[in-house]
């Protein structure tokens, strides 16, 4: 991954919610305000491959910038989903929303009833009231760059490794009823009955292991 190409999505929000222009009912006291009501939070580097892995359940994760890092604002991952993987199952957020920019290879997503792919330089904003879902259905890897609004999808996945170990289900049933308790818990439904053919494979048990013949 470049780190240039990496920042880009980051620094475009950045400069998006910094932006001031002319306007009419606003003076100076008005943005200093709102600066000092935030609590500091400095600049922040990450160089490629260097971001703090997340003890994450379904694919790698980097975690690039917290929310407590950006006062509260955004969290901000590298995610890294292998050749043909799953990424999340169909579901509905309440709280947040998510934006994917796509760094290389090809991200599948299903957004307004559709499935849709998604190429290098690709964005997506996934974003809450509407089901969607993301997986990788191609023979090479996929890096993307998966920015959160607020803080609660960011406990979520804090939560997601300890409370599968925790829990330590027996199967991929018990499995997917841990995860869905815990997506409910941050206003995250999962709906699989909303899954599209063209994903499901991905996200079918794996086969019980053959009997050990003597």
């Amino acid at each position: 991954m470049k780190l240039t190409t990496a920042i880009l999505p980051a620094v475009a929000l950045g400069l998006a919610a910094c932006a001031h222009g002319e306007h009419p009912h606003e003076d100076a006291d008005d943005h200093a305000m709102t600066i000092t009501d935030h609590a500091d939070h400095p600049d922040k580097l990450v160089r490629a491959a260097t971001g703090e892995m997340v003890d994450n359940p379904f694919h790698p994760v980097r975690l690039l910038l917290s929310n407590e890092e950006s006062a509260g604002e955004v969290t901000i991952y590298e995610f890294l989903l292998p050749p043909k993987s799953p990424g999340s199952p169909p579901h509905t957020h309440s709280l947040e929303d998510e934006y994917f920019y796509v760094l290389s290879g090809t991200l599948d997503v299903l957004s307004n009833g559709e499935t849709l792919r998604l190429n290098p330089g690709d964005f997506a904003a996934l974003n809450r009231g509407h089901a969607h879902m993301f997986w990788n259905g191609s023979d090479t890897p996929t890096e993307l760059i998966m920015t959160t609004t607020g803080s609660s999808f960011e406990a979520f996945m804090k939560s997601a490794g300890p409370r599968i170990a925790e829990a330590k289900p027996a199967n991929a049933e018990e499995a997917g009823a841990v995860i869905g308790q815990l997506a409910a818990e941050h206003g995250i439904i999962i709906s699989m009955d909303k899954m599209p053919e063209a994903a499901a494979p991905f996200y079918a048990p794996p086969p019980p292991p053959e009997p050990v013949q003597e």
